[in-house]
């Protein structure tokens, strides 16, 4: 069992697709007209459009120096309008673009005053910053915040797949390898509440299918103590080897 376990359903993919494995969340993007415009295509195109809110900033917006208040109030609205609607989320994920790390918005004070108003939501701080390689690209970031939720709960016979956005297919030979074994495959897409997310800290074991869920995986690790198998690579040591699979 040398060969990489990656699948290739879809080549182009980009952060509204990754928020879709996020149960219970709307996310909320304030950035600049461009910035937002492949993601309210693609939010079409998966006909999930509902679950994205859009707020555009402009250059005034940029250099009057009122970009927290306008990260505040946009958040405000977009929860009193869901709300209303009786769908209010349990997890909102706020995001700002490259050119808010240019102008220093200070996020500790916006995200501070979120959840001070607003104690029974979980607030994720995200941005889509393409640009960013040297610390924590956009969909590590993700993956960072959501799997954070993992809680270390009674042990499920059962595997978490992480790094894509779709889960692998029925005939997918480690799929059908490890339900031989009794043992089922857990995707965030089939994730439906808070509640069921947290249970997947309890899972045997990650398989990372493509590399932005490494820095995850790795985390999960330390806090959780759940190993992680890299499958996007079988030269890694933590690659899933037969012996490994078998003693799962």
């Amino acid at each position: 069992m040398s060969e990489p376990f990656e699948k290739a359903e879809r080549s182009c993919f980009n952060l509204t697709h990754y928020c879709k494995l996020i149960p219970e969340s709307h996310a909320v993007f304030v950035m600049p007209t461009g910035c937002t415009r492949i993601l309210r295509l693609s939010s079409i195109e998966e006909g999930i459009s509902d679950r994205f809110t859009m707020f555009h900033l402009e250059q005034g917006d940029l250099i009057g120096g009122d970009t927290e208040q306008i990260l505040i109030e946009s958040t405000e609205q977009t929860i009193e309008r869901l709300t209303g609607e009786g769908r209010r989320p349990r997890i909102l994920c706020l995001f700002v673009s490259c050119v808010d790390s240019f102008i220093g918005t200070d996020h500790d004070y916006v995200l501070g005053e979120l959840r001070r108003e607003f104690p029974d939501i979980i607030f994720f701080d995200l941005a889509v910053d393409p640009i960013n390689r040297a610390t924590m690209p956009p969909l590590v970031r993700v993956h960072n915040a959501v799997t954070g939720l993992f809680r270390k709960t009674e042990s499920v016979r059962a595997v978490n797949w992480l790094g894509y956005f779709l889960p692998p297919a029925e005939d997918h030979p480690l799929a059908c390898a490890l339900k031989e074994k009794g043992i089922a495959s857990r995707h965030l897409l089939n994730c439906r509440t808070l509640e069921e997310l947290n249970t997947f800290g309890g899972s045997l074991a990650n398989l990372v299918v493509t590399p932005v869920a490494l820095p995850a995986a790795r985390s999960l690790q330390a806090r959780l103590g759940t190993p992680y198998y890299n499958l996007c690579n079988p030269d890694d040591p933590q690659s899933l080897s037969r012996e490994a699979l078998l003693n799962l």
